[in-house]
């Protein structure tokens, strides 16, 4: 099935973190070692001989590298360096193996006995400006909602590791360069608790050794951070959208560091007028437009169209970007959605302001209309949802845009519409979300 990117990643099912990791995630039990050939076969060789035997291998639970045997060319050498995460039979505790290739075959940095449980993620950046990323481990116990972020330097010279003298609670993190001066800081975020409010807290490198530049509050209400995108927020500035889950739906929050005043800011997002970033569908903070920034969702929820009992107007994402100078998002692009059959359409420039997109009582139809002052509105465009294997009488004037699982997408374009559009266009910026269908 064709997937565009951009617009497929509106909605997803699961905690995804772009530049960060979270908690909400069930924890995994032990899985036996695989049975594997060549390279990794020799790192596995090294684990057993280092667990002396009977081992399991834990796999981190959130964030982008998922394996249990992780490979990175730490210093960029165009060799890789190998992070091995497992149990021994007699132990509750994980170790991290680290790794690297000695030629001929691979040989042991360190083996870390830590006393964590579970692994919750697992990332790579470099914050001591030595040319070489650091490894960052979140590290949790199975029955405890915190994590706990662990960093190790590995010096390639002389292929040592170091546990760093860093240790900090979080709920979520992120990496990234945040002042902009060419070395990575460190972002926890962490939740409202009986101990402490809800905050987010920014470490920088100095004087050999991680410390708190700054931190701010964070939403008491949320209740569990969803999502974490770390980038560009405009031209001059990195930073965070944290998209979390609160009792009343879903938000957003804008996390950066403001260097002339030295600050680390949060900007509970708001959408002006009178609207929220509050809404009860899972859309989280992405570059939707891929321009190189963040772009933040504002929904308008459905109400009923005018004159009709059985159709309600689509929800439409409103894609803002965010200006650090204004405290103020402006929309830059417009997506009528179905959230019942999971499918996205952004509009046109010229559909913008001038349509109404409506959704019939059953969700199978979504129709675009062009909306004009003191005249009727006129049907530009049908999306139809049609059942897999269904009659083609019924489909009769519709052309195929996706087939997926149980569902047929369709458009019907009609004749002569009040505003020109082409089936190209119409596929162009259709797309299926890759959660519910």
């Amino acid at each position: 099935m064709r997937k565009k990117a951009g617009i497929t990643a509106l909605i997803l099912c699961s905690v995804t973190l772009l530049g960060g990791c979270s908690l909400g995630i069930n924890d995994q039990s032990l899985l036996s070692p695989p049975k594997i050939t060549g390279r990794e076969a020799e790192l596995e060789n090294l684990i057993s001989r280092t667990a002396n035997g009977s081992y399991k291998l834990k796999y981190p639970q959130s964030g982008e590298f998922r394996s249990a045997i992780i490979t990175k060319d730490l210093n960029s050498d165009g060799k890789d360096e190998a992070i091995a995460f497992y149990r021994g039979s007699d132990s509750d505790a994980v170790n991290m193996l680290v790794m690297y290739d000695a030629g001929k075959q691979w040989e042991t940095s360190r083996n870390f006995e830590l006393k964590f449980s579970d692994v919750d993620c697992v990332k790579f950046s470099d914050y001591d400006f030595d040319g070489t990323e650091e490894i960052f481990a979140g590290l949790k116990n199975s029955n405890e909602n915190i994590c706990e972020l662990n960093v190790f330097d590995y010096t390639p010279s002389d292929h040592q590791s170091e546990h760093i003298d860093f240790d900090a609670a979080y709920s979520a993190f992120s990496v990234g360069d945040y002042d902009r001066d060419g070395g990575s800081e460190v972002l926890t975020f962490n939740l409202d608790s009986s101990e402490n409010d809800a905050s987010a807290t920014l470490y920088d490198y100095d004087k050999n050794k991680l410390y708190a530049l700054d931190n701010c509050d964070m939403d008491q209400k949320v209740i569990r951070y969803e999502n974490i995108v770390s980038g560009l927020i405009n031209k001059d500035t990195v930073g965070v959208a944290v998209d979390g889950l609160t009792d009343d739906g879903y938000n957003s929050q804008i996390i950066y560091y403001n260097t002339s005043k030295r600050a680390l800011l949060n900007y509970p997002v708001t959408a002006g007028k009178g609207r929220s970033t509050t809404h009860s569908d899972k859309v989280y903070s992405a570059d939707i437009d891929q321009d190189g920034y963040i772009e933040i969702p504002i929904i308008n929820e459905s109400s009923a169209k005018s004159g009709s009992e059985s159709e309600t107007v689509a929800p439409v994402i409103n894609w803002s970007g965010f200006n650090t100078k204004n405290n103020k998002l402006t929309t830059k692009v417009k997506c009528v959605t179905n959230f019942e059959f999971g499918y996205y359409f952004k509009l046109p420039e010229s559909f913008s302001d001038t349509t109404i997109t409506t959704l019939s009582d059953d969700k199978r139809t979504m129709k675009i209309y062009s909306k004009k002052s003191g005249s009727a509105d006129k049907l530009i465009v049908t999306f139809r949802v049609f059942d897999v294997g269904a009659n083609t009488d019924d489909m009769n004037g519709y052309s195929t845009l996706e087939s997926y699982n149980q569902y047929t997408y369709t458009y019907k374009i009609e004749n002569n519409p009040p505003i020109s559009i082409t089936g190209e266009k119409i596929k162009e910026n259709f797309a299926l979300n890759d959660s519910s269908v």
